[in-house]
């Protein structure tokens, strides 16, 4: 009997103690899905993200004067030329009924007064987390130079798009079909090209890994940093402030949790490196060797299942997060050129 009731009551601990795991991950997990991936006011978030990336070397490139600096003065110009009026404003609402906003730069005209660009050509870019079109302003700059018209999203609860939770560009790819749909009737039998950057890297692979949403229009993807899995991705950011994988992975999945109550989105379906494999288009992946935020290493299934025939991908030796551009401007557009060129 005695032997019975020890038995009894260590199961019972046992079963108390998984149960009390289990609500902790789940209370530390909806924590964090609150923390990062709701916002009742997106436009704070840039600023409430640098202050949280300050102790973190996740964030090197926050801190990186080659990186930050220009693309801070090429976010004041933008700014600029949206007061002028030279970058105008759009609005469409979402599947949702979010109203999503987006801006377009038209190529300037030459002196006969006929557009100075490449006929038909249009880049559709798309920022990365807790940023907005405005933080893409240097990539707008040069791609404009070249003659290309210029479309920026904001991605919904970000900039000035409604909305207040964020899926990591799930539900964020069905906005830029919308936008994609939209564009296209705007500016008729056009080149499009989507150039995402981070989260928007990964929204723009999720986007043309379905191809059945995919406009004819639309013939190349540039995916610029993205993650492969979000599971990891966040799982490794955690490890570094909790110092245990088993705790951090625990964590991770009490928020994917949370993401699926409250979104309808679980951090499963955040996949581009699965989105890859189904992606028909041709795609150019670039990727900084010294990012430690999403390392080339983590990566490393996103560009195995997306190197096809057609397809490029360019690691910038030393380059942080999102610095592949800053660190080797004059490779990074000779090669979106040539890319171009050969999908045209």
């Amino acid at each position: 009997m005695a032997v019975e009731t020890m038995y009894f009551s260590a199961c019972a601990l046992l079963s108390l103690a998984v149960i009390g795991w289990c609500v902790f991950s789940v209370a530390s997990g909806t924590i964090l899905y609150l923390s990062m991936l709701t916002t009742n006011n997106a436009t704070l978030e840039t600023e409430k993200m640098r202050d949280a990336e300050r102790a973190s070397t996740m964030y090197a490139h926050t801190k990186d004067p080659l990186v930050m600096e220009p693309l801070e003065a090429a976010k004041e110009r933008w700014y600029a030329r949206r007061e002028t009026g030279e970058i105008g404003r759009h609005e469409i609402l979402s599947r949702d009924g979010l109203r999503l906003c987006g801006y377009s730069w038209a190529p300037e005209a030459n002196a006969r007064g006929k557009a100075a660009r490449a006929p038909g050509r249009v880049v559709v870019l798309v920022h990365g987390f807790m940023d907005s079109a405005a933080g893409m302003g240097y990539l707008a700059e040069a791609y404009h130079e070249d003659g290309w018209t210029v479309f920026a999203m904001d991605q919904r609860a970000h900039g000035e798009s409604e909305g207040t939770k964020r899926t990591m560009g799930v539900r964020e790819a069905s906005d830029l079909a919308l936008w994609i749909d939209w564009l296209s009737a705007r500016e008729g039998n056009a080149f499009v090209c989507v150039h995402g950057i981070s989260m928007g890297g990964a929204t723009a692979l999720l986007y043309a890994g379905n191809p059945r949403r995919v406009h004819p229009s639309v013939r190349c993807i540039v995916s610029d940093s993205s993650y492969a899995s979000y599971t990891e991705a966040m799982t490794r950011v955690l490890v570094e402030a909790v110092k245990n994988r088993f705790l951090a992975a625990s964590i991770v999945r009490g928020a994917s949790l949370a993401s699926l109550a409250v979104s309808g989105v679980r951090f499963g379906a955040m996949r581009p490196d699965l989105a890859a494999r189904r992606v028909r288009l041709p795609v150019c992946y670039f990727h900084g060797a010294g990012d430690v935020l999403v390392p080339v290493g983590s990566v490393r299934g996103l560009l195995h299942n997306g190197m096809k025939p057609g397809n490029e991908c360019v690691v910038v030796p030393q380059a942080p997060h999102i610095g592949a551009y800053f660190y080797a401007p004059d490779l990074y557009m000779d090669k979106i050129r040539d890319f171009s060129r050969r999908n045209t």
